[in-house]
């Protein structure tokens, strides 16, 4: 873990750490919510995309963590100082990365995952569930393959198991589950293909709610203001039927 000064001590050591059973664990920062920010009802874990670090999203979580929430932000294996095995990058070995720090995290956290953060966000949800998962969002990323566009690349391995394999089911297990789902597509990116925005708004009144946002896949998740506009109203209406929503509408922390 990689904090400083008042962010130091926020959540405890993970029960794996210091065993010598040579699991290598994520290195991640916990940051208090400050005074001034708010939007989300309670602790944010918040993931970065291929080739960015636990400072990606920082400034969604620095906008909406409330003051006595907690917003999380990893850097996920190969990325910033977190280890880097020589395979092992399909979504369910980030998610595994996530479990095993699980044991230190808040009892229920609001998701948040950028580009393939998202479809590793999404497949934690579904294996965590609403108890501990009270919300989903994510920025940009297709839940459908697209054979077409993996790259055999130093990313061969995650690139390959991102596009090649349908994660079409993912939404339909999390709105079983009662995991409220908001996902941001770049209006100017192509992860989200015309058919797949046409089936996700067709969910709408449900629990997934889609809304497009300016900018290309690279650079969406830099505007701020307007993420954490739309994430603002996504957390304040977008729980219907949610047990315990009322409380939170009243400023209590879910």
């Amino acid at each position: 873990m990689s904090v400083a000064g008042p962010e130091d001590r926020v959540l405890p050591t993970p029960a794996l750490a210091g065993h010598g059973s040579g699991v290598q664990l994520l290195d991640y920062d916990a940051v208090p919510g400050r005074s001034g920010a708010g939007g989300a009802p309670g602790s944010m874990l918040l993931l970065h995309g291929f080739g960015g670090d636990k400072t990606q999203l920082r400034p969604i979580g620095d906008a909406l963590c409330p003051p006595g929430s907690v917003a999380v932000h990893p850097s996920l294996r190969a990325h910033g100082d977190s280890h880097q095995p020589a395979w092992g990058y399909s979504v369910l070995d980030f998610s595994a990365d996530l479990h095993r720090v699980a044991d230190i995290l808040p009892d229920e956290v609001h998701l948040v995952g950028y580009s393939y953060g998202g479809l590793v966000a999404a497949v934690s949800a579904v294996t965590w569930g609403a108890s501990r998962v009270r919300s989903l969002v994510v920025i940009d990323q297709s839940f459908d393959a697209h054979p077409a566009l993996h790259e055999a690349d130093e990313w061969a391995e995650g690139s390959l198991l991102r596009w090649t394999y349908d994660f079409g089911h993912l939404p339909d297990l999390l709105e079983r589950l009662g995991v409220p789902v908001l996902v941001l597509a770049g209006a100017g990116s192509r992860n989200i293909l015309p058919d797949e925005r046409e089936r996700l708004a067709a969910r709408g009144g449900g629990m997934l709610r889609l809304e497009t946002i300016r900018g290309s896949h690279a650079d969406c998740y830099r505007n701020t203001a307007e993420i954490t506009a739309v994430m603002r109203d996504f957390y304040q209406n977008g729980f219907p039927g949610i047990p315990g929503r009322e409380n939170a509408e009243e400023g209590e922390v879910a």
